[in-house]
């Protein structure tokens, strides 16, 4: 016989139901034990991704601080500016040159940041009787050839001028100006810009005339600092400096050396010489710098009709120091590849602001580095070689229809002090 009404559970049923909800009790614990361990987990990562942050811009602050001596200062600075200080709330920030461990262990010039903290967790202590755990991140920076290979200065007007057809062509690096104004970079008369980057501190200003910026310029950028400010100039005695040795040669057709080690010269310690001004050249001459440091308190002039060559050749200019190298002079000059000055060919005095000129022929080979931090340089008329330099100045004019492709310095000497801090590990 039927049941009248309701509806009918079979004995099976009923027990199938008490087994899942037995099951279902012994597994509370466990789910909810995961979902603890999920929650300790993803805040640990949350901690290690901004302890791993703290780490790399701590390596990169060590590592652009080499040159000056204050890198474990600058490296824990820039942790606590990224929320985590040596020695607060448990958190330690060690900082080790050369690094400790890693591929890099024991090797100089690369520094190595380890950031510990101890980070409390909620639910694994269920499961291992710990209410805490130490995580830790590690960064590894060092300096590498810079991107950029041409620097002005200024914080003001403009720093880099490209007029009168001037064709200027950084090959793979970068342009940097530090000037805030409306025209930090101006670029007219035809005259042309190319590089692998180019910003500004301020704005650019490029008129109709056919001129070019190429790639278009980023602008609103953070002021770069002098990359070479760690440079100190060569220690000599002033008054030993020997007067310009040109009256001692004849009017035009001879071959002679000027520089440490030749007539005339009185060299005043290792390789370094002196001189109140030196004047190079006449028409047809053949004049070779000897390897060395030269500084000159007064002008240094290159004349035009002149062939001049120099291997290893570093000029410091001093006082009233400055360079003029004449339309029509031919050079052959190569900064020094090892030592104090690694690199640098022309080092203007940070507190001399007289202008300098290269004008130059039209197959002149330069490489190194042109550093004139406090003045002004100016290139142009038939600056038509293709120079291996970089060149740092307090503002760039480039201009007459010079043509000027810059290879930088880096290309052709990979320990160029030109450099900037970059995680290798």
């Amino acid at each position: 016989m039927k049941p009248a009404s309701g509806r009918q559970f079979s004995k099976e049923l009923c027990d199938e139901g008490g087994q899942a909800l037995v099951f279902v009790a012994l597994c509370l614990p466990m789910l909810f034990g995961a979902l603890g361990l999920a929650v300790d987990a993803g805040l640990l990562f949350k901690a290690k991704a901004s302890m791993q942050t703290a780490a790399d811009c701590a390596a990169i602050s060590g590592a652009a601080e080499v040159d000056y001596g204050d890198l474990v200062a600058a490296a824990q600075a820039a942790a606590t500016q990224n929320g985590e200080t040596n020695g607060t709330n448990g958190a330690t920030v060690a900082v080790n040159n050369p690094p400790r461990s890693g591929v890099y262990m024991g090797q100089q010039g690369y520094v190595e940041v380890v950031v510990s903290q101890i980070q409390p967790t909620f639910f694994m202590g269920v499961l291992t009787g710990s209410n805490s755990m130490t995580v830790s991140a590690r960064a590894v920076a060092a300096l590498a050839p810079s991107s950029y290979c041409i620097y002005a200065l200024s914080p003001t007007g403009t720093d880099i001028l490209i007029n009168n057809d001037a064709q200027v062509k950084a090959v793979g690096c970068g342009v940097l100006a530090d000037s805030s104004s409306s025209s930090a970079i101006s670029v007219s008369g035809s005259g042309n810009l190319t590089a692998s980057a180019v910003g500004a501190v301020g704005n650019v200003s490029v008129d109709n005339s056919g001129s070019k910026i190429t790639p278009s310029a980023s602008t609103g950028m953070i002021p770069v600092s002098d990359p070479l400010a760690f440079l100190q100039p060569p220690s000599y005695t002033p008054a030993s400096c020997g007067s310009d040795p040109l009256t001692h040669y004849g009017n035009g057709g001879s071959s002679y050396s000027v520089g440490p080690g030749s007539a005339y010269s009185t060299t005043q310690s290792g390789n370094l010489v002196c001189y109140t001004s030196l004047t190079l050249g006449a028409n047809n001459d053949q004049v070779t710098l000897n390897p060395g440091t030269y500084v000159i308190t007064g002008a240094l002039t290159f004349n035009s009709g002149t062939n001049f060559g120099g291997q290893g050749v570093t000029f410091y200019l001093t006082g009233s120091g400055s360079v003029n190298i004449a339309n029509g002079a031919t050079l052959a000059l190569s900064a020094p590849t090892s030592g104090t000055y690694d690199g640098i060919l022309f080092y203007q005095a940070r507190s001399d602001t007289q202008t300098a000129s290269i004008q130059g022929g039209a197959n002149s080979t330069l490489n190194g580095i042109l550093y004139f931090p406090s003045a002004a340089l100016n290139i142009g008329n038939g600056s038509s070689s293709t120079f291996n330099i970089s060149l740092v100045a307090s503002t760039l004019t480039f201009n007459g229809g010079s043509g000027l492709t810059v290879n930088p310095y880096s290309a052709v000497n990979a320990s160029s002090p030109i450099a900037s801090p970059r995680i290798v590990e």
